[in-house]
């Protein structure tokens, strides 16, 4: 179910298709450890999962396993596995910067197409997240920016988290377990959140600190 795999672009740990995650978890931890002096602390490796989108929900625990065994995910992958290699259709740039005291990651740069943010609590990005990169995030997403990519928040809170943004132009969000798609453009600040078992999207009003919902 879990392994490292080396590739020419360098060590992957390849998940495939599971239905328990926290077996996986504790199979990552052990194969980990029974590898010993191999790894050394803050060293990269790749991270793939079988079925990408069917666990895309699990991702954020994952990395926050990996990185708790002293390892940082450079690049998630999206493939299967070949007959004498890793089969790679998709590699996304993983953007890793520090988190607060909170546990609130928060990332200054525009997130350019082909970049991630995936962290298991509240994310806060100060820049434009542009058209094909993503934010998987356990809880909120705030961006001081532009929001053209694909934002996925309350992984793991819930339909309580919400997403804020300047302005908002994505095609697809989801909050929890409830998925929504977009055409239209949104030139100011509002937020998206979840009203009646929907996705609601609405102008921020800074006056009363929330939603306005005139």
């Amino acid at each position: 179910m879990v392994d490292f795999k080396m590739t020419k672009d360098g060590l992957v740990l390849y998940i495939k298709d599971y239905t328990d995650i926290f077996d996986v978890l504790q199979k990552i931890e052990d194969k980990v450890k029974s590898m010993g002096n191999f790894f050394a602390k803050g060293d990269k490796i790749m991270l793939l999962i079988e079925e990408h989108e069917k666990h895309i929900a699990d991702v954020p625990k994952i990395v926050a396993r990996v990185q708790e065994l002293g390892l940082t995910i450079s690049h998630v992958l999206m493939g299967t596995e070949g007959a004498n290699e890793v089969v790679v259709k998709k590699k996304v740039d993983m953007v890793n910067q520090g988190d607060t005291r909170s546990g609130t990651k928060i990332v200054k740069k525009n997130l350019r197409s082909g970049q991630s943010i995936i962290h298991s609590g509240d994310v806060i990005l100060i820049g434009n997240l542009h058209a094909g990169a993503e934010i998987v995030a356990g809880g909120s997403v705030v961006i001081f920016g532009r929001c053209q990519g694909i934002v996925r928040a309350g992984i793991n809170e819930g339909r309580e988290s919400v997403i804020a943004t300047l302005s908002f132009e994505s095609p697809f969000v989801q909050i929890s377990d409830l998925k929504g798609t977009f055409t239209e453009k949104y030139e100011f600040p509002c937020i998206i959140y979840v009203k009646s078992s929907r996705i609601e999207i609405n102008k921020y009003d800074s006056k009363l600190g929330g939603i306005n919902v005139e």
